[in-house]
């Protein structure tokens, strides 16, 4: 499933440097992201909520609630992960 690996790298937010840390997760979601598109099918829920607090300390609410939802799935998590992407892309050059 497409997500696992981008909720693998959110999980991680709070293990690695922020310019890994934003490595690590924009290649995830455009990876998923083009897994989506080759075979649309229906995720599997999370397995538990995403490290929200860590998310917000370490990116700020915008961006940490944006991938809160990515994390979530949902019918529209493929328009918010590609709106995220170049935050995230600037962030690998901090």
């Amino acid at each position: 499933m497409s997500l696992v690996a981008v909720r693998d790298a959110i999980d991680s937010c709070g293990e690695l440097d922020t310019p890994t840390f934003a490595r690590r997760t924009r290649n995830a979601i455009a990876q998923a992201i083009v897994g989506e598109a080759l075979v649309h099918g229906r995720e599997a829920p999370p397995p538990h909520d995403p490290p929200l607090d860590e998310l917000h300390r370490r990116l700020g609410e915008d961006l940490g609630d944006t991938l809160a939802a990515v994390y979530r799935g949902g019918d529209d998590w493929t328009s918010r992960a590609i709106d995220v992407l170049p935050t995230l892309h600037a962030l690998t050059r901090t």
